[in-house]
């Protein structure tokens, strides 16, 4: 096995395969990690090893072993999380090797900046225009607080992604309906009861950062032009396009934080009353980071050379973004297909399916055809074990 200078986890999503090409460019050899050999990152040509670690919601501990026999196994020096693992390995961090390097923000931070209900207030605190809330603990509470509000509503789960642990309702009934069901269902106590909003409407956006040491090294942002659910969530089709409002509010409440790493921060913007809401922050790498990269913003390499050879390197070899490069996720766009052919949609069907309408794909690269399949084999898997292209499974959402 050819020794390893970065192990990259979460290997089978395209941002982590974004993550991989990145480092590869870089000179850097990367192995890649995953709790399945199905994906991306798995099937990638640029991933000199591909190693399984245990689900890290589920047994954390055996996944912080998994992780360190990985490390020994590769020698790498550089550990870079894809998705919500960060956290785990904030919190065990002292469990690794000390010489490894974990360019992430402390534990608590991360904990917190998952957590919807928290950084609702924390925006709030920080006069970051946010969609009315109700703060509750019993029905009574909840009760009283829709009484303040006209609806619709959205329920979120407190922790979440991709659209995970959200829902919509017309009516205050539908509203404590669907926490009745939430609260039974993963047994949460008043400390973690859903957060209720007044559901905001608009376009979506992202701001992205990297900080280092709680200093802004880049930004990037973006607009959602297409998403694969028609309520939110990740997008299919995006722009890149600077907004300096988001980008104010969105630099404001990471300064606060005295941020360390990747952050991308989401708004939903109404362009009619020019009013834009934050929504949440994704304290890790995020879906659409490829667009950043393609237009000249390239978060995974800023981020290594930050932790190698410091904050003012990193910000020396930042660039300002390429305005106007469009980015798709084309796997993305066949399972939105698969949804409006079953809704006898064909125009959208045929519309979907035809490639370009873009700069650049997040998900196929011709040098490397046999991620892409990787990516679509994993998804088919679902399809066929949970009857869902995007399962919920334990410890994902709560």
């Amino acid at each position: 096995m050819e020794k390893a200078d970065v192990l990259l986890t979460y290997a089978w999503v395209r941002s982590s395969y974004a993550a991989l090409k990145s480092l590869t460019r870089l000179g850097l050899n990367v192995a890649v990690a995953d709790t399945g050999k199905v994906g991306m990152g798995q099937w990638s040509r640029f991933s000199k090893f591909a190693g399984i670690l245990s689900n890290p919601q589920v047994h954390p501990a055996q996944f912080i072993t998994d992780i360190n026999k990985l490390l020994v196994k590769t020698e790498a020096g550089f550990l870079l999380p894809g998705h919500d693992e960060t956290e785990v390995l904030a919190k065990f961090r002292h469990q690794l090797p000390p010489a490894v390097i974990l360019p992430i923000d402390e534990y608590e931070k991360i904990y917190h900046a998952n957590d919807k209900s928290w950084t609702s207030a924390f925006a709030i605190s920080h006069d970051i225009p946010t969609p009315a809330t109700i703060k509750w603990r019993d029905f009574g509470e909840l009760e009283r607080g829709l009484a303040q509000l006209d609806g619709p509503f959205v329920i979120k789960l407190r922790r979440g992604n991709s659209a995970k642990g959200v829902f919509y309702a017309k009516t205050r009934g539908d509203v404590q309906a669907i926490c009745t069901r939430l609260i039974e269902r993963f047994e949460l106590t008043p400390d973690r009861y859903p957060i209720i909003q007044e559901r905001v409407w608009g376009e979506g956006w992202g701001v992205s950062c990297l900080y280092w040491q709680g200093e802004r090294i880049a930004s990037f942002t973006h607009k959602r032009l297409r998403e694969k659910t028609a309520t939110g969530g990740t997008s299919t089709l995006r722009q890149s396009l600077r907004h300096p409002e988001l980008e104010n509010y969105a630099h404001k409440l990471l300064d606060a934080l005295s941020w360390h790493g990747l952050a991308m921060v989401e708004f939903k913007y109404d362009p009619v009353a020019k009013q834009g809401w934050f929504i949440e922050i994704n304290p890790r790498l995020w879906g659409s980071i490829h667009l950043a990269i393609a237009a000249g913003v390239d978060f995974p390499a800023l981020l290594y050379i930050a932790a190698m050879q410091g904050g003012d390197a990193a910000r020396k070899m930042s660039h300002q973004q390429k305005e106007g490069i469009i980015a798709r996720w084309y796997l993305g766009d066949l399972i939105i297909a698969a949804s409006a052919l079953k809704r006898f949609n064909l125009r959208k069907v045929v519309s979907l399916m035809q490639p370009g309408g873009a700069d650049t794909l997040d998900d196929w690269d011709s040098r490397d055809p046999t991620a892409f399949l990787g990516e679509a084999a994993y998804y088919l898997m679902n399809a066929v074990r949970f009857r869902s292209m995007n399962p919920i499974r334990e410890g994902m959402v709560g």
